[in-house]
């Protein structure tokens, strides 16, 4: 492999790994798919960093997607412009990335979210397309009331969803 192709594909790893590194400890339904708390290289679902690089969705992703993707990741994350990435601008990247992913999580329990109780019936999440929800909500439903809240999902070690 070039060195500048490793040196790109190695700076793709970098930016990208903020958003893996938020899904994988924020785990919870995605709006980009139904089952996103889990993973993400699991099963068939593919990761949403390919989808954002993956301009032309023929699923695959071209080396100029890669660059392209990479560049706009470095300029967001190079806040000051200065054409370097400090420590400060990287840890600032990764609390915006988790806030991103935290708001979609919000905008989607609120979509499936049908009757705006602010919690979740079993048919809200199976309509909502929620498999892993659904099959757990037995168990997720702490005070077998039919509904699962916000805080009865944030509650389950392996269910984190932070609204």
């Amino acid at each position: 492999m070039k060195l500048d192709t490793f040196r790109w594909l190695m700076m793709a790893g970098l930016l990208t790994g903020s958003l893996a590194h938020a899904d994988h400890h924020q785990k919870g339904e995605g709006k980009h798919d139904g089952d996103r708390y889990g993973e993400m290289m699991h099963g068939d679902r593919t990761p949403p960093m390919f989808e954002q690089f993956d301009k032309n969705k023929d699923g695959r992703v071209s080396r100029g997607e890669l660059h392209e993707g990479v560049e706009r990741l470095f300029a967001e994350a190079d806040t000051n412009k200065d054409g370097v990435i400090s420590t400060e601008e990287m840890q600032a990247h990764h609390r915006a990335m988790r806030e991103q992913f935290r708001q979609s999580m919000r905008d989607y329990w609120k979509k499936a979210d049908t009757d705006g109780d602010g919690a979740l019936s079993k048919a809200e999440a199976e309509a909502g397309k929620m498999p892993r929800l659904v099959r757990d909500f037995d168990k997720l439903d702490k005070n077998k009331d039919g509904k699962l809240t916000q805080d009865e999902i944030a509650a389950a070690p392996h269910h984190k969803m932070t609204p």
